[in-house]
């Protein structure tokens, strides 16, 4: 499974310091869709190619994970 080329191609660390609602429709507008983390909560590992993993504090994305 690869990851789409759009989403392949965007700047995870731009993602930081915006709102959990703007980032959403970034990924999105990407071909990807976004799973929200809290900081210090347990993700499970499974590999989704257009999935782009968020910390979100106070509704603010603090940290990108990345992409799978």
């Amino acid at each position: 499974m690869d990851i789409p080329a759009d989403l392949a191609d965007l700047d995870l660390d731009a993602l930081i310091g915006m709102p959990i609602e703007q980032a959403t429709a970034v990924v999105e507008s990407e071909g990807g869709f976004v799973r929200v983390a809290a900081p210090g909560q347990a993700v499970t590992l499974d590999y989704r190619p257009d999935r782009v993993t968020l910390v979100v504090q106070d509704g603010i994305v603090v940290r990108q994970v990345g992409i799978g």
